[in-house]
């Protein structure tokens, strides 16, 4: 077992990251969304969501959202959190959401904070793109931070 499948599970990783909060995350969305002009009701998936912040707000926002993570006790937190429109799924971003997780293709694919660059081989980052690439629509986004 790799590091970063505990790591994201541990309270090292909440205290570490304790004072990112939901208006910190708020401010970011908001910049992002009003530069890339992604339409209401829009399709996103929010990529190693940790506990969530990025996707309620985009979903607060009026946007369609799955947040993934690799982490049980993030997503379980996350469950309370959901509604018709935004759903949290246990995930590893090497594996396909096109098919598996979601029949349809969305509008953007957010990947932020982070949480991109744990794998020790390359061929793993390899399968992280593909399934981005298989999952957006022809003109989506894919925003890695």
């Amino acid at each position: 077992m790799a590091w970063f499948e505990t790591w994201f599970d541990t309270p090292y990783y909440h205290i570490l990251y304790k004072d990112r909060d939901f208006a910190e995350a708020e401010n970011f969305i908001t910049l992002l969304i009003n530069h890339l002009k992604i339409q209401k009701g829009s399709k996103i998936i929010d990529l190693a969501c940790g506990k969530g912040r990025h996707s309620v707000f985009l979903n607060q926002m009026g946007y369609e959202v799955l947040g993934l993570d690799l982490s049980q006790q993030s997503i379980d937190h996350n469950k309370k959190f959901e509604n018709p429109d935004l759903k949290f799924e246990v995930h590893d971003m090497r594996e396909e959401i096109y098919g598996q997780l979601s029949s349809q293709k969305v509008d953007g694919v957010f990947n932020l904070f982070t949480s991109f660059g744990y794998f020790e081989d390359e061929k793993d980052d390899q399968k992280v793109f593909q399934s981005i690439s298989n999952i957006l629509k022809d003109d989506g986004y894919f925003v890695l931070d």
